[in-house]
């Protein structure tokens, strides 16, 4: 998930745009529904729904745009890089060693479910995936970095976390010492993972490639809206989302996957450069912004409760169940599984506003609190978080 400006400093809030903020929110909730089971085929196969994996690639992106405005021009020594990466670690850590927590306490029901009562998991052998290795991987957060095979253990989610943390240090790195030529280097490192990312084989490199060609290319969008002063029409903001929806709901092929970046970086530009008008109205509605808000706690705690969710289907309602993909399944009628839908969503936007309030801010702001008490803090610069 890409960072936020919401909640820092007067620079930053100045910088922050709401309408971005809303488009994050409601690409959690698509990654959400992506990661439903396949509870009944007639929601689960809608084509716009099967292809949301690819909203993780709009994060990068975004996260990308977000980064390079606020410290594209503050990272001027080594302890400022140091700085940066200490809060970034502020930013994603707490809430992901939280929710590894969480998942390795279900590894341990799960365990003792299956040794005591001969309860089986639905997906996962207790221990075996989820092992001593992918804890150890999660916790230092390279599970998704290498030929590890690890990277979708415990949360799974926290993958695209793992590869964002060490392409923040790449960022800091090429800022701090390339200087005039940082751009174009984002650039080209955008372009090279872009075509790697085509290549075979990719060595376990693959997650990271995704968020390096993103990130990068979001930066290089922030870049040209910085020197681009033309202004565009607000009905190229419902153009480009009208565009992302379609690609969404027709593409077929894992080779069109790609498209989704420049896609992005399209709506990125054509919602900082266009004018206003109704669609920009509606993304800074309170309720979407607040979605954008709280959108990190969101991807990161969906998966505890769509597998808490996926075992009251099995156990306490004890609907049929099919094997899917190498998993048991319960089966639902349409009614039953869009009850679930709506029930999903409304106790994770409720629990998800609890984990922001109660843990991602409070310790967004205590590692912000703690760098300004170093020494050689100097002035706060632009979007400190």
């Amino acid at each position: 998930m890409p960072d936020t400006l919401a909640g820092e400093g007067p620079v930053a809030r100045a910088s922050r745009i709401d309408e971005l903020e809303s488009i994050r929110g409601v690409a959690a909730l698509l990654v959400v529904l992506y990661h439903i089971p396949n509870w009944n085929a007639s929601l689960y196969e809608l084509p716009v729904i099967r292809n949301s994996y690819l909203m993780v690639n709009l994060f990068f992106v975004l996260s990308g745009f977000v980064i390079y405005k606020a410290y594209a021009h503050n990272i001027r020594s080594r302890d400022q890089l140091l700085r940066f990466q200490f809060l970034r670690f502020g930013r994603l850590y707490p809430v992901h060693f939280v929710f590894l927590m969480v998942f390795l306490v279900m590894e341990v029901i799960k365990y003792f479910a299956y040794v005591h009562y001969g309860v089986k998991s639905s997906k996962t052998t207790p221990f075996v995936e989820n092992n001593l290795v992918a804890l150890v991987q999660q916790l230092f957060l390279v599970q998704a970095i290498g030929p590890t095979g690890h990277a979708l253990t415990f949360n799974a989610p926290a993958w695209s976390i793992s590869v964002e943390f060490y392409t923040y240090l790449v960022f800091g790195l090429i800022v701090l010492h390339c200087g005039r030529w940082k751009t174009a280097i984002f650039a080209l490192l955008a372009l090279v993972c872009g075509l790697m990312m085509s290549t075979e084989p990719r060595s376990g490199f693959f997650d990271l490639l995704q968020c390096l060609c993103g990130f990068f290319l979001g930066c290089c969008t922030a870049y040209v809206s910085e020197k681009l002063t033309l202004r565009l029409s607000a009905a190229n903001v419902g153009i480009c989302l009208f565009a992302i929806l379609f690609y969404l709901q027709f593409k077929t092929f894992e080779e069109y996957d790609i498209l989704i970046y420049p896609l992005t970086a399209a709506l990125v530009l054509s919602i900082v450069l266009s004018g206003d008008g109704v669609i920009k109205q509606v993304l800074r509605l309170p309720l979407l912004t607040w979605l954008g808000m709280i959108s990190y706690s969101v991807y990161m705690s969906h998966s505890a409760l769509l597998w808490l969710c996926n075992q009251v289907h099995r156990f306490i309602f004890k609907q049929n169940e099919v094997w899917f993909e190498g998993r048991l399944v319960p089966q639902l009628s349409f009614a039953e599984a869009l009850i679930s839908y709506v029930v999903i969503i409304a106790l994770l936007l409720y629990v998800s506003d609890f984990v922001y309030h109660k843990l991602e801010k409070p310790y967004r702001e205590k590692s912000r609190k703690l760098v300004f008490k170093l020494p050689g803090s100097g002035v706060r610069t632009r979007a400190v978080k």
